[in-house]
């Protein structure tokens, strides 16, 4: 029996080992460390670090942004383009643990955005300096760890408040990772990987892979790439041998093939999952894991944009980093909720206007089918705000491409790159030197720019252009503008980078048609022009009014909002009380309607697409104090769809649906005809009132509209295709207010202090019609394991709080947003409000 056993040991061993060598002894990297860190508002007396000092830090959870948690205020120093929200100084702190998994390993710390003028320390040593607010960078921790507590500080210097266009937010507002490596290592963005040629058959796919050897190991290495479909099935696999150079990079170059790929799409955005690993003497030393898509992509001059070899229009939207009620610290399932709305409107693309966004944001456009242009930077060398990048352009910018380039030129999502955006003061000595560098960097993608090239105010505007991809901003609205540079440049594309520019306020409507340099203008046109149209007449296509009198001559700005209390707007001129809200028929713009501007894109084969301006409305170019932001969004800055976004949804979609407008409950204006307007992609709509047939009318690529002497009740639209009905829509005359609706946008929850439930508010009368225009206060009470990150009701001149459980309705309608803890649970959501019914809903916390 004891020879069995011994035996039995004798067989086992080898095995034993064998498993124990082909362990991975790798630790899992990066780590996400948001959590608990310390939080300081102001600056250290004598520019002491913060290592030791504890009063007056409180502890949050990255990420975080401090200006949004404060008060609007003249007094802040910041103005109508960012938004009169505070800047200021903040230190952040937070205390690593020594781990012995650290012995003999490069450990490194990785910040995804620091907004603005960013300096690290650990342990009292300064790491460096950052002044892009948006792009993400490293620092290696190794010489500076003990044993014991090691204390990372972070200076955050954003107390020059005029700092950027838009609102730019303040803090440590994106992911905090750490990463612990071998000290032979695959670099930050080490992974690059480039598709020469793409067809639904076959698929060459090629890596060139950056091996850093911070060591002193000569010994030779193993890399292999392995390719798994969305089952997790390997579908190809490529592997090399090296030994890699003392010290410095090594760039490994693999190429491989992929049989009948499945091409990445906005109708099918398929990932395939590229893993690859770094060995040595069979040990796994280190691994890098991507989503990548195969897609091809070709830029024509006359046919326009191809995918996949199809032409496809680019259904576009301008968005901004910064979200509403949380602000520049957008939670990852902020950005899922906003980027599934754009996709159900029918847009397949986003600029980023007119800086890198999160990770998240390219990793969930990579999972939902959403084209990127992705912009590097609003400027150039010249200050745009007083305080902006253009102070540290030239210093900065060869740095900031880089590492902005490196980290999203894998995503399929991204198809083009911009440079800039209306810049100032611009050379096309500069114009070229970005040019060719983003070339040098990524080959594989165009380079294209916002505004007229090389944008305003530079000489030599009809020179031969330097972009790939030539950019319209709001010249593009204009008649001819288009066709006169593509007869004059045939051989350039052209996409219409910020086209159209109109306006809406949720619930607000007029049937005078205007124009916001006459009745609505701009900071820069009030300087200007002052309320005339002068010089712009002949260059705008006409969008005619609704009515011969305007219908709703009450809808004016005479009151705005802070922390429940009202006060008067200074009326001074006849254009004021028409500033802050705009009509939401497709009657307020600056050159042309959405209608008018997505024809002539849809028509002139060269145009490749448009992105709007923009998609949610933003903190920022504001129409002055008191407003927090202009109404350029199709969808409002709480997340609520406007009558826009069913447009939208009616030329850029192929799901039957039907629209209607505007809202049926107007007392007071019996007998008035009302311009009803429907929005439809079907063949024909027929319109009723309280039962009673208004007549049939064909859709002709035009909106329809029928005008109808007011009368309470239900009005409501049917359309048709081929003679069947197909979808319905309906607008029914509320009574008074008499209680609130709640629903959520989910019932379940993690209990991982990230996750995101949207709470939607709408007052509704005793029969459980919604009120289009209540204004009740709402108050909310939560009891469970969540917390409030944000409120908001979508009133431009409403400047309450976020950070509260309260908020007036604006229209009808609050939103609040609920984050998880760290505990489960169920949370109870109440609602309540003075002399109306309250309500409650739960949410579960797994």
């Amino acid at each position: 029996m004891r020879l069995q056993k011994s035996l039995f040991w004798l067989f086992l061993t080898p095995l034993f080992l064998w498993a124990c060598e082909k362990q991975p002894e790798i630790i899992p990297s990066p780590q996400k460390i948001d959590f608990d860190w310390q939080f300081y508002l102001g600056d250290i007396e004598n520019g002491e670090l913060p290592e030791t000092k504890t009063e007056n830090w409180r502890v949050l959870d990255i990420p975080h942004d401090w200006s949004i948690e404060g008060e609007y205020s003249q007094e802040n120093g910041s103005d109508w383009q960012s938004g009169f929200l505070p800047a200021g100084i903040g230190w952040y702190r937070k205390t690593l643990i020594w781990s012995p998994e650290w012995e003999k390993k490069q450990v490194k710390i990785y910040f995804e955005g620091i907004y603005m003028n960013s300096d690290v320390w650990i342990n009292g040593h300064h790491l460096g300096h950052r002044p892009n607010g948006y792009v993400g960078f490293e620092y290696d921790l190794t010489s500076y760890l003990k044993k014991g507590e090691n204390i990372i500080a972070v200076k955050v210097d954003h107390s020059k408040p005029l700092s950027g266009r838009w609102y730019t937010g303040s803090g440590i507002y994106r992911h905090v990772w750490l990463k612990i490596k071998d000290p032979v290592h695959i670099a930050n963005w080490g992974v690059r990987v480039t598709m020469p040629d793409v067809t639904s058959g076959q698929s060459v796919y090629n890596a060139f892979v950056n091996i850093v050897n911070e060591g002193n190991s000569r010994k030779t290495m193993e890399l292999k790439l392995t390719l798994f479909d969305k089952e997790g099935n390997e579908v190809s696999g490529i592997t090399s041998e090296f030994k890699p150079a003392e010290k410095g990079d090594n760039i490994i170059e693999l190429s491989g093939i992929l049989k009948n790929p499945h091409l990445w799409s906005p109708e099918n955005p398929y990932l395939y999952e590229l893993k690859t690993e770094l060995y040595q003497g069979g040990k796994l030393k280190d691994e890098n894991i991507q989503k990548i898509g195969f897609r091809k992509l070709e830029f024509d001059p006359d046919s326009g944009f191809k995918l996949n070899g199809k032409v496809t229009k680019l259904k576009g939207v301008c968005d901004h980093h910064t979200a509403g009620a949380v602000g520049a610290a957008v939670p990852d399932d902020v950005w899922l909720y906003r980027l599934k709305l754009l996709k159900e409107m029918g847009c397949n693309a986003i600029r980023t206007s007119h800086n890198p966004f999160s990770t998240s944001f390219y990793d969930i456009c990579d999972s939902l089918g959403l084209m990127v242009m992705n912009e590097f930077t609003d400027g150039w060398e010249t200050e745009k705000a007083a305080s902006d990048y253009g102070l540290y352009f030239e210093e900065w910018w060869k740095t900031d491409a880089a590492d902005f380039i490196k980290r999203d030129r894998n995503h399929p999502s991204v198809i083009m790159w911009s440079i800039g955006n209306e810049v100032r003061k611009p050379t096309r000595e500069t114009q070229k030197q970005l040019v060719d560098f983003f070339h040098q960097c990524d080959p594989t993608r165009p380079v294209t720019q916002g505004g007229i090239d090389p944008t305003r105010n530079m000489k030599g505007d009809n020179l031969p252009s330097l972009l790939d991809v030539k950019g319209f901003n709001g010249d593009g609205e204009e008649k001819n503008v288009l066709e006169d540079f593509h007869s004059r440049e045939p051989d350039i594309p052209v996409v219409c980078t910020e086209v159209p520019h109109t306006y809406q306020t949720r619930g607000v409507y007029r049937t005078t048609t205007q124009w916001r340099r006459r009745d609505f203008p701009a900071m820069w046109e009030k300087q200007s022009w002052d309320g005339t149209m002068r010089g712009l007449e002949k260059r705008i296509y006409p969008i005619p009014d609704l009515a011969k009198n305007e219908v709703f001559p009450e809808e004016k700005c005479l009151t705005w909002y802070k922390n429940d209390e009202a006060f008067p707007l200074q009326i001074t001129k006849k254009y004021e009380p028409y500033l802050y809200y705009q009509s939401s028929y497709d009657n307020a713009s600056v050159r042309s309607s959405a209608r008018k501007a997505w024809q002539r894109t849809r028509d002139l084969d060269f145009v490749m697409g448009q992105f709007r301006w923009g998609s949610f409305d933003y903190l920022g170019e504001t129409n002055d104090w008191p407003s927090r932001f202009a109404n350029f969004g199709v969808i409002d800055i709480c997340g609520f769809p406007k009558d826009h976004f069913f447009l939208y949804q009616s030329m850029w979609t192929e799901e039957p649906m039907v629209h209607i407008l505007p809202h049926w409950t107007h007392p007071g204006k019996e007998g008035i005809k009302i311009p009803v307007v429907v929005y439809t992609n079907c063949d024909e709509v027929e319109l009723f009132l309280n039962g009673k047939s208004l007549g049939t009318q064909k859709y002709k690529d035009e909106q329809l509209v029928w005008m109808v002497p007011y009368t309470p009740g239900t009005i409501n639209a049917v359309a048709k295709r081929d003679g069947k009905i197909v979808a319905e829509k309906e607008q029914i005359t509320s009574g008074k207010a008499a209680g609130i609706k709640l629903s959520a946008d989910r019932t379940k929850l993690h209990a991982n202090r990230t996750d995101v439930v949207f709470i939607s508010a709408e007052i509704t009368d005793k029969n459980g019609i919604f009120c289009p225009m209540a204004n009740n206060k709402i108050e909310f009470e939560i009891d469970g394991p969540a917390k409030i990150i944000g409120i908001d009701n979508g009133d431009p001149i409403d400047l309450s709080n976020y950070k509260t459980n309260k908020r007036r309705a604006f229209r009808g309608k609050v939103m609040l947003l609920l984050q998880s803890t760290g505990k489960t649970g169920l949370v109870k959501i109440k609602a309540h409000s003075e002399t109306i019914k309250s309500e409650t809903i739960a949410i579960e916390i797994l």
